[in-house]
């Protein structure tokens, strides 16, 4: 099991691996897809287009999370890893306004959208595999390893960009030495794809569809049809992790770089130290919620980051430090961690085998779509236009309080439904 484990974990891994180098080297991206625009201005088209990727993600998730349900779990996580690669090698070999002009930022425009659209796919099918080869006394650490691949993809993002920045000099990681950590992602893409095939279906789908309990109609219209309010709360859920999550991974590089003066070598702190920290807590959090439950565990985490996010941000910007923000990203991210281990099968006991990919894909995507992918662009607009430093807790802050009163009210597993 441990080979399925990590073939599925491995192609969520690669896609935050990328976009934690997205965001560390997001300034000298914007030096060298926007050179004609000054100060802010640059970043935040660089940043811009990190979001307009999530604008495509969403149909990039409907349709491979309708695969995954009609044709299977399998086949989807192959195509997904498959097109993801595509788009990474777009990116690590893009031409810079230099060499091509205006067409530079176009080309970097079509990358972020071909790994948007497979992308958007992932989480779903990747969770819903992980879920469905689990046992009744293990489900949610099984769902765990999801978002403990995210912190490992990030922590290996922070050590292979610290390594190129201490490795290179200022002009050799201006001129090319920011290609290197997305050239790497390309070697672990084929490793994925080909662990991937080995894969066996879920029983849980095979005896489904050995049940005829397949849905009559396509997915998408079956759970718009029957599953709305437990989409709904899903991506209300959904809505603190994301948000907490692209301040303290996405946002905080730049962060470190623009408004703490921290330099290039501080926006490394938050991937290395936030991304161990969420690996750990991760399973320990699928842990504590097969043993007492998802609901206390998930609410208790989220509590927690309510109340701490925004004294830990003034006590950083107070007195901006490298040790002072690896500290605040430990405790963030492993709070961050405890919700991330429930999170994930959660969202997929709220749906039948049937729908479940499909289900968690519109839940999912729509939820990062509107509090991840924009973060960056809205946090740092926020700093630009108010001057307050504390803008991005206040972001986090926003997410967190509506996955509260959304998992306050959170319906019962459909699994202990239908039983019922």
């Amino acid at each position: 099991m441990a080979r399925q484990v990590i073939a599925t974990v491995i192609g969520n891994a690669l896609e935050w691996y990328d976009f934690s180098i997205y965001g560390a080297f997001a300034v000298t991206i914007s030096e060298l897809f926007f050179p004609v625009k000054s100060g802010p201005g640059a970043l935040l088209s660089t940043l811009a287009i990190f979001g307009v990727a999530y604008v495509i993600r969403p149909l990039g998730g409907l349709v491979f999370a309708h695969y995954a349900d009609v044709v299977g779990r399998k086949g989807a996580l192959n195509f997904v890893i498959g097109t993801m690669s595509l788009g990474m090698a777009l990116l690590a070999f893009a031409p810079t306004y230099a060499a091509i002009g205006i067409a530079a930022p176009v080309v970097l425009l079509a990358a972020r959208v071909i790994q948007g659209f497979s992308v958007g796919g992932e989480f779903a099918t990747a969770t819903t595999f992980l879920v469905e080869h689990a046992s009744a006394r293990n489900r949610y650490l099984y769902g765990s390893w999801q978002f403990a691949g995210q912190g490992a993809a990030v922590m290996l993002g922070g050590i292979v960009g610290s390594l190129v920045s201490r490795g290179l000099s200022p002009d050799a990681l201006h001129a090319w030495g920011w290609r290197l950590p997305f050239i790497l992602g390309l070697v672990i893409g084929p490793i994925g794809f080909y662990m991937r095939t080995k894969l066996n279906e879920t029983p849980e789908f095979l005896s489904d569809r050995g049940t005829n309990r397949m849905p009559e109609k396509a997915p998408m219209i079956d759970a718009f049809a029957h599953y709305k309010a437990r989409m709904f709360c899903a991506f209300a859920v959904g809505l603190g992790g994301t948000a907490s999550f692209y301040v303290l991974f996405v946002v905080m590089p730049s962060y470190a770089i623009r408004t703490l003066h921290l330099g290039l070598e501080a926006s490394f702190v938050a991937p290395l130290v936030g991304g161990a920290a969420a690996l750990i807590g991760a399973p320990v959090g699928g842990v504590l919620a097969d043993r007492f439950g998802h609901r206390p565990v998930l609410l208790i985490s989220v509590a927690l980051l309510l109340s701490l996010i925004l004294p830990a941000f003034g006590w950083l910007a107070s007195e901006p430090s490298v040790q002072r923000m690896a500290l605040l990203e430990a405790a963030l991210s492993f709070l961050l961690g405890l919700y991330g281990g429930g999170w994930a099968t959660s969202m997929a006991d709220l749906f039948p085998v049937g729908v479940r990919a499909t289900g968690i894909s519109i839940s999912y995507n729509l939820s990062v779509g509107i509090f991840g992918g924009f973060a960056p662009l809205i946090v740092t607009w926020l700093i630009a236009t108010t001057g307050n430093p504390l803008a991005p807790a206040y972001y986090a802050m926003a997410g967190l309080a509506l996955a509260f009163a959304a998992l306050l009210a959170l319906p019962e597993p459909y699994a202990a439904k239908r039983a019922a």
